[in-house]
């Protein structure tokens, strides 16, 4: 009898494929891990405390004394990422992956579990995190555990990431190509990881539940880095200011936002400027590195630590040079010197045949040497800076005073291609809605771009502006470029595209142009937010976008340089801003539907 008992036990657990539903899926989830746990059989390492030795069996020990390892794709899968919003949109192939996930699971061995808040633990935005991790993979489950604030492992959680790296006969997203490897469903709390290894596809998985999160708690959540300086003014007075740098990957929105003046660096001020940035900057914290909640009365961080490109990083940068060489940075795709120390040249490791530019480290905050501990802002966003490289009618900074064009900026997310983002995208002109579009979900766009305009309209009204700019830091001024037909839906427009050629290490690389450096982009910062800079009105927008006519410490003929109009004709800069502003409204209509004509149109001109 004993014999035929546990027989019963044991027959098939896992429905048939048309079954299945995200309920199902977690309720079988939950009936697997129970009956491997009835019958003796391991199905969880609940918190394991020996993760870190369990992953140095796969990792890279350098001579620092910190450890890396390589992921099998070197960016962010977007488009083989699909969101279910409803239970209508589930489809054949939508269940065929979560059948695939449940059957490895109950064939593998026990899946790492590890919990941990995003979101200050106690306020607002906390939002409880359990990841389940693939046993083969131990470092996946330890880097997470280091962004994560510690929660409790009987807790309930808020959401939950099954992170499953390898392939399982993946079907295609229905309709497309493109493999279906990510499954993300917002109103069900969880996250299905499939194929990739890449630690951003674990990161973000847990932060685009955040965002939806942080939405339903009156927040928006954004794509942005947090800093705090204090600022002498051009009145002798000393300001507080929160600062929050939004960007996609590769635009500078680490480099910028993990930036600190300091005694070393000011010498390069003094030398190329004659202003040593110490005079007008005390108490620089750095609060946190990616993902953000704006809120009204605080700009609330999202993790403990920081998961950052290195690519090019050098000792200039120093708070993130320093974190980054620390022994205790978690490193990702990052090759070695002839010391056996981490590397951010890109000139050992490749992918696909082109050199690495996509190296990550997960690195404490602490380690900058400027984190005091807390991640939340000591009062609301006081400046807004939108990291928007381009090609042709950007200058190196404005300022943007009417909020509907600034809500636009945003709602556009106008970028340029890199790596990291997708091979496929390098060089090119992109619009990422919200510099976030990968990471919304629960929420449309134009749900977080209308309340952040509301925000930014009501702080006007209380006599407190958000200073609102937008920085091109990769792009160039002006590129060479071409006007070619483009397909955008059913209608063909004529648009201008950049004139890209592979450089010596085979990346493809703008024509011409020139573009501000980090210390000239910092400097402009701070003349900005101290109220030093000279405006002059924008040639098209006037007096709702201004463009810096003096900059203290940057010189007059520097400052004509990065102005696309000293290389364009008004006839000619008007023709490629108007193309710029048709094709942003195609994308608008995709990624942002439904926006208030205020805003879709804030930028349209005769």
């Amino acid at each position: 009898m004993r014999e035929l008992s546990r027989t019963k036990v044991v027959t098939k657990i896992i429905p048939d494929v048309d079954k299945i539903t995200p309920d199902v899926f977690l309720e079988t989830f939950e009936r697997i891990v129970k009956l491997k746990e009835s019958i003796g059989i391991k199905a969880i390492l609940d918190n394991p405390p020996d993760l870190f030795e369990r992953a140095k069996l796969y990792g890279i020990k350098y001579g620092n004394n910190s450890w890396g390892w390589a992921s099998n794709i070197w960016s962010r899968s977007a488009k083989n990422t699909v969101v279910i919003e409803r239970d209508d949109e589930l489809k054949y192939e939508h269940k065929l992956l979560m059948l695939r996930v449940l059957e490895h699971i109950l064939a593998q061995g026990p899946l790492i579990k590890v919990d941990g808040y995003v979101g200050k633990p106690g306020t607002k935005v906390q939002m409880h995190a359990t990841i389940y991790v693939d046993p083969q993979f131990p470092d996946l489950a330890h880097r997470w555990k280091q962004l994560a604030f510690p929660a409790p492992p009987d807790e309930e959680p808020d959401i939950r990431v099954f992170i499953i790296p390898h392939y399982l006969g993946n079907p295609n997203i229905p309709g497309t190509n493109n493999m279906l490897m990510v499954l993300r469903f917002p109103h069900y709390g969880f996250t299905i990881i499939t194929t990739s290894s890449y630690q951003g596809e674990v990161k973000k998985a847990v932060l685009t539940h955040w965002i939806f999160h942080v939405y339903k708690k009156g927040c928006t959540g954004e794509h942005a880095s947090l800093r705090e300086f204090t600022v002498k003014t051009v009145n002798g007075e000393w300001e507080r200011k929160v600062l929050a740098i939004w960007g996609l990957t590769g635009t500078g929105k680490s480099t910028h936002g993990l930036y600190v003046w300091t005694p070393k660096n000011s010498k390069k001020y003094i030398e190329k400027f004659g202003i040593n940035p110490l005079d007008y900057v005390k108490d620089q914290v750095i609060r946190n590195d990616d993902i953000v909640a704006i809120c009204e009365d605080r700009v609330y961080g999202s993790e403990k630590g920081c998961w950052t490109k290195t690519e090019d990083l050098t000792p200039d940068q120093e708070a993130m040079w320093k974190a980054a060489m620390s022994p205790f940075a978690l490193h990702e795709n990052t090759e070695f010197d002839e010391n056996r120390n981490p590397c951010f040249e890109g000139k050992l490791f490749q992918y696909f045949g082109m050199p690495n530019r996509n190296s990550r480290s997960v690195i404490r905050l602490e380690d900058t040497g400027y984190f005091d501990g807390e991640i939340v802002s000591s009062g609301p966003l006081t400046t807004a800076v939108f990291l928007t490289p381009g090609y042709f009618t950007d200058y190196a900074w404005i300022k943007i005073v009417d909020p509907a064009i600034a809500a636009k900026a945003l709602a556009d997310g106008r970028t340029i291609g890199h790596p990291a983002q997708a091979k496929e995208v390098i060089g090119r002109v992109r619009y990422v809605a919200r510099y976030a579009q990968p990471f919304t979900m629960g929420v449309t766009n134009t749900a977080h771009v209308v309340r952040f305009y509301e925000m930014l309209v009501k702080r006007i009204e209380e006599g407190n502006p958000v200073e609102v700019y937008m920085f091109n830091t990769t792009g160039r001024i002006v590129a060479k470029y071409e006007w070619v037909e483009k397909k955008l839906g059913n209608k063909t427009i004529v648009a201008p595209e950049p004139i890209l050629v592979k450089d010596e290490r085979g990346i493809p690389r703008p024509l011409g142009g020139t573009n501000p450096t980090i210390e000239e982009t910092e400097l402009f910062l701070l003349q900005a937010v101290r109220g030093a800079v000279e405006y002059e009105p924008h040639p098209v927008w006037g007096e709702r976008v201004l463009v810096p006519k003096n900059v203290p410490g940057i010189s007059g003929e520097r400052l004509k340089q990065l102005k696309p109009t000293t290389y364009l004709n008004m006839e000619e800069f008007k023709a490629l801003l108007k193309a710029q502003i048709e094709e942003s409204k195609y994308w608008l209509d995709k990624n942002c539907p439904n926006l208030p004509e205020k805003i879709r149109n804030a930028m349209d001109f005769e």
